[in-house]
């Protein structure tokens, strides 16, 4: 008759317990990650039940992806180092004006848009780049280049979410921060920005950037 000694019967029993554990794991981040997501898609069509038909026509579009349409008319497939810096001045431009606009500077959900708007174009720059990278005709010296930029952009993205968390942090309701490599562009929800205001967001971006006092615009949405 077949016995197992004591020792291999408490492996066996260990190596079950970790395997029991791994899979009971998994299917926690799989149930997890559908609840955020269910979450997030209940959150999104609330919030746009209490938007009023303007604002959700906007939001549509740039889901929709209009806004980036002068991006479609740059030729991507002659890979050189014009074409990228081309698509990348672009889109910045592009997002700035966004921003920037007055219609849309009196949206009562202005910043809520204009990060859709933001996010959207920038996903759009870097879905290009990534062509231009793919692309087997493209030199080595501009796929670096297009590698290159994808990763910047990440960077300003993360910057960019600092400064808004520590912009809010002193006292503002809210903060959109738009960053290129050269210059910034805050715009804060205030009925006034005094010049104590302009003082504390300056200190917060040059303290987490390389930008000098002058390549930084600061704006107010009332």
């Amino acid at each position: 008759m077949f016995t197992m000694k004591k020792p291999a019967i408490i492996m066996v029993l260990i190596v079950l317990l970790v395997v029991t554990g791994y899979i009971n794991h998994s299917l926690t981040l799989r149930a997890s990650s559908k609840v955020s997501s269910d979450y997030q898609k209940h959150e999104e069509m609330e919030m746009a039940k209490s938007w009023d038909m303007d604002d959700k026509e906007l939001v549509e579009a740039i889901s929709e992806g209009e806004g980036s349409e002068e991006l479609e008319d740059i030729e991507i497939l002659d890979t050189k180092d014009e074409n990228i810096n081309e698509i990348s001045k672009e889109a910045n431009s592009n997002i700035n004006q966004a921003i920037s606009k007055e219609e849309s500077l009196r949206s009562k959900n202005y910043f809520i848009e204009q990060r859709l708007a933001r996010d959207k174009l920038r996903a759009g720059l870097v879905d290009r780049l990534n062509t231009i990278v793919d692309n087997e005709n493209t030199g080595e010296d501009v796929r670096s280049e297009a590698q290159k930029r994808i990763m910047n952009i990440g960077d300003l993205a993360e910057k960019e979410l600092a400064i808004e968390g520590l912009i809010k942090a002193k006292g503002f309701e809210e903060a959109l921060v738009f960053m290129t490599e050269e210059s910034a562009k805050i715009v804060v929800s205030r009925e006034e920005l005094t010049e104590q205001d302009v003082v504390k967001i300056l200190d917060i971006v040059m303290g987490e950037t390389n930008l000098d006092a002058s390549n930084i615009k600061i704006m107010k949405k009332n």
